[in-house]
């Protein structure tokens, strides 16, 4: 999504700013970019750090390349001065109390179109004992931008939430060691406003990583709202492809995983995630058996390392269409993951995991080499004697020495998408006797059903 997303607030100092922006990148480079932002204001709510290393924090999207960059100030000039103007007008009325949770929409051709969302945040040291803070996402597509508005409006809900719910942690805190009477009694040190940042309101050491990881995803999930799609021959009961509702995430952080950002999102890094990773991870012979587990539902369980893990996931990611991606869950941090409906799960080390069995594939990650290995897989399960169309036509491509790996990439997506089709298709079928034909006609043998059982409860 062409957009800007951008957190505002009300300063007592300077009055309304920008204070946090996230931007997607697709033909600039972060080399070709000053991060290194510096800034006039001198109180603590404007002058900040976003993190301990850097002024920025990036994440990439693996699928489209696409960087998200998130700083104080828009990285690039002619956006910067836009989001400046939109920042004002979303916060022109700083004392209207009324104007919490609220979504204002705004904005013209020149200066482009903005929706906004203003919400308080309790602050015993402001005015009002609260601070102004705004949400604005801004765009040049206006009717896009009306059109993904009930989408945005939710999850920015979401995000003022959490804003809200941490800062009034830190006002019952501070509330047990000054009372009302104490502060009354103190002195001036309540009498004039103190403006006090972020970081400071919500007691979040990692808040604007968080920001990060939320916005990021919202641009990510925009760009994928409205989609294209084929459909073969005149089938007119075939629904869009489109649910009205974003894709699963692809950028999930959280407090324990934020350290892991930059290593993994490291521009300079190169990755290799096409389905080669997981055929040079595992033995030959079971590279065969965890991609049948993954397209025909036998649950796995990742376990070991992050670090490690990570690549791995995002390997097996890449063999369930995209409407399955909830099945699975990177990094899991509780034992009650393990149980959910999660088909696909990794774990670190410290948390327990059930014993292989025909309905559960383990792989563990080993700290050191064992017999030139970095893996142990079990599952004593074992595989058909023919194997699905779709099975058959990765490990075809996946030994295919003239596909690089983004040709690699490209051919597995498309086998995908193939098979999604039909699946749908099928599923549209009124009678056994209509859906057999549709299978004659799709090319859907018998070893296709574990595909077609599984994948047909997840896909409308």
């Amino acid at each position: 999504m062409n957009a800007v997303i951008a957190l505002c607030h009300f300063c007592e100092a300077h009055g309304p700013c920008a204070i946090f922006c996230t931007q997607t990148l697709r033909d600039t480079k972060l080399e070709d970019l000053s991060l290194d932002q510096q800034t006039q204001k001198t109180c603590s709510a404007c002058n900040y750090s976003i993190s301990k290393n850097n002024n920025a924090i990036y994440s990439r999207d693996t699928e489209s390349g696409a960087t998200f960059v998130s700083t104080k100030v828009a990285v690039l000039p002619e956006v910067a001065s836009l989001v400046k103007q939109a920042a004002v007008l979303s916060l022109s009325n700083g004392t209207d109390a009324s104007k919490d949770g609220e979504f204002v929409f705004f904005g013209d051709s020149a200066r482009g179109h903005i929706l906004s969302h203003t919400f308080r945040v309790s602050d015993l040291q402001a005015r009002g004992y609260s601070q102004l803070f705004s949400i604005i996402v801004l765009m040049k597509d206006k009717y896009f931008l009306l059109n993904i508005k009930p989408f945005l409006a939710e999850h920015l809900k979401k995000v003022s939430s959490e804003l809200q719910a941490a800062a009034k942690k830190t006002k019952e805190t501070e509330e047990l060691t000054y009372s009302e009477r104490q502060r009354r009694l103190s002195g001036a040190q309540f009498l004039m406003p103190t403006s006090r940042s972020l970081l400071e309101l919500t007691g979040e050491e990692h808040i604007f990583a968080q920001l990060h990881s939320h916005f990021s995803w919202l641009l990510l999930a925009g760009s994928r709202f409205l989609t294209e799609h084929v459909t073969f021959g005149n089938l007119p009961w075939l629904p869009p492809q489109s649910s009205g509702r974003p894709p699963a995430q692809r950028l999930t952080y959280n407090s324990s995983t934020l350290p892991m950002i930059e290593s993994i999102d490291d521009p300079d890094l190169e990755e290799f995630f096409s389905l080669r990773h997981l055929k040079s991870v595992v033995r030959k012979e079971e590279f065969a058996t965890v991609c049948y587990c993954a397209l025909t539902g036998v649950k796995i369980v990742v376990r070991g390392d992050p670090r490690k893990t990570f690549r791995f996931m995002v390997c097996l990611k890449k063999l369930l269409p995209e409407p399955m991606h909830n099945l699975m869950r990177i990094d899991a941090q509780h034992q009650h993951s393990i149980s959910s409906e999660y088909k696909i799960i990794s774990v670190s080390n410290d948390i327990a995991v059930p014993m292989a069995s025909s309905s559960v594939y383990r792989i563990d990650f080993l700290d050191k080499h064992v017999n030139g290995h970095e893996v142990s897989v079990k599952w004593p399960g074992e595989l058909p004697r023919k194997l699905p169309d779709l099975m058959v036509k990765l490990l075809k491509a996946v030994e295919e020495k003239n596909f690089t790996e983004l040709v690699l990439n490209k051919q597995t997506k498309v086998l995908i998408e193939e098979w999604k089709n039909k699946v749908t298709c099928l599923n549209q079928a009124k009678s056994t006797s209509v859906q057999g034909k549709l299978k004659k006609v799709l090319g859907v043998q018998p070893q296709d059903q574990p595909i077609i059982n599984y994948w047909s409860t997840h896909l409308h």
